[in-house]
C-alpha cells in the first residue's frame, strides 16, 4: 500500500510520456501533408513530362470534328480536364475565361466523365473558354494520361509533350504563373 502512490504516478508519467510523443508525431505528419497538399493541390504549376500519344476524342460541339494531338502541336495550349458536376472546375471557370479573353495561349478542354448535354448546358450558361472541347466520356484518355481526378490543367508545349501541370482549380495567380512561363520558354524556343 505504501508503494500505491508512486506506482501512480510512475504509470501517469509514462501516459504524459507516450501521449507528448505521439502529439509529436501527429505534428510532423500534419506538416507532411500540408506539404503534400501544397505540392498536389498547391499553388503553381509543377514541372511535369509527358510526352502525349497519339489520341483522338469526339468533339462536343461538332459530331464531325475531334480533338487529337495534331491540334495541341505548334504552339504552347492549355489542356483543362472539367465536368459540369465538378464545384472545383466551376470556381476555376472564370479564371479561364480571363486566360481565353487575354488570348495568352489556346485552351482545349476535355470533359472528364460528364454527360454530354449537361456540358453543354454548363458552358452555354457560364461561357466557353475552350477552342475545342473533346469528349472523354468514359475516362479512358484520363487513365492513358494518368488523371485521377479533376480539375486538372497542362501546358502543352508545341511539340505536343505536356511540360507543366497542376491538379486543383487554376486561381488568380495562376494567370501570372502561365504568363511568366510563356515569356521564358517561348524566348528559349526561338533563340
Amino acid at each position: 500500500m505504501r508503494f500505491a502512490p508512486l506506482l501512480i504516478l510512475v504509470f501517469l508519467l509514462t501516459v504524459i510520456g507516450f501521449s507528448t510523443v505521439k502529439i509529436s508525431q501527429i505534428k510532423h505528419s500534419n506538416k507532411e501533408a500540408q506539404k503534400n497538399f501544397e505540392e498536389d493541390f498547391g499553388v503553381k504549376f509543377r514541372e511535369f513530362s509527358l510526352v502525349l500519344p497519339e489520341f483522338e476524342l469526339d468533339e462536343l460541339f461538332n459530331k464531325k470534328a475531334k480533338l487529337t494531338k495534331k491540334d495541341l502541336i505548334g504552339e504552347y495550349a492549355l489542356v483543362n480536364f472539367f465536368a459540369s458536376w465538378c464545384t472545383t472546375c466551376i470556381a476555376e471557370h472564370e479564371i479561364l475565361l480571363r486566360i481565353k479573353n487575354e488570348n495568352l495561349l489556346p485552351i482545349y478542354g476535355i470533359a472528364w466523365r460528364d454527360i454530354n448535354g449537361e456540358t453543354k448546358k454548363f458552358l452555354k450558361k457560364r461561357g466557353n473558354p475552350y477552342r475545342k472541347v473533346g469528349i472523354d466520356s468514359k475516362g479512358l484518355f484520363s487513365k492513358i494520361a494518368a488523371v485521377n481526378a479533376i480539375p486538372e490543367t497542362w501546358i502543352v508545349d508545341s511539340k505536343g509533350k505536356v511540360v507543366r501541370k497542376i491538379t486543383g482549380n487554376l486561381q488568380d495567380f495562376s494567370i501570372e504563373e502561365i504568363r511568366n512561363f510563356l515569356r521564358e520558354n517561348q524566348k528559349k524556343d526561338s533563340e
